[in-house]
């Protein structure tokens, strides 16, 4: 890895996991797919999956990481809140829940929700 990583960045879905170490532009410096998905992740234990994904791509012990996708919902790791749309970024920012008790500073974003009688709708 020839850049530093700034951020980890992960999709964590029901039956699988991507992950990325991006540098402060955003560029992709390492990245890992796999089975892991909430499912599974549920059975090992969410930080245990993370932190051997991370490891395997060489990420610092402090490289804060955030989350989106499955593991931010009720049945996931944490349960993120939903944010109305539309919204503008900071107030998705804003939705971030930290997950309590980790070494890293872990933050999963939260869902979207379009709350129109017309056209309800969410997603993580």
């Amino acid at each position: 890895m020839s850049a530093a990583p700034a951020v980890a960045a992960l999709d964590w879905g029901t039956t699988r996991l991507r992950a990325w170490l991006l540098d402060d532009a955003g560029k992709v410096l390492a990245e890992r797919r796999g089975d892991d998905g909430l499912i599974t992740a549920r059975e090992k234990g969410f930080s245990k999956v993370l932190e051997g994904h991370l490891a395997a791509m060489g990420a610092p012990e402090t490289l804060p990481v955030i989350i989106c996708g499955m593991a931010g919902s009720r049945q996931g790791w944490l349960e993120a809140p939903y944010v109305t749309v539309p919204s503008p970024l900071g107030a998705i920012l804003a939705g971030a829940a930290r997950v309590p008790g980790q070494s890293r500073d872990i933050r999963i974003v939260p869902g979207l929700a379009q709350r129109s009688a017309d056209a309800p709708d969410v997603m993580r």
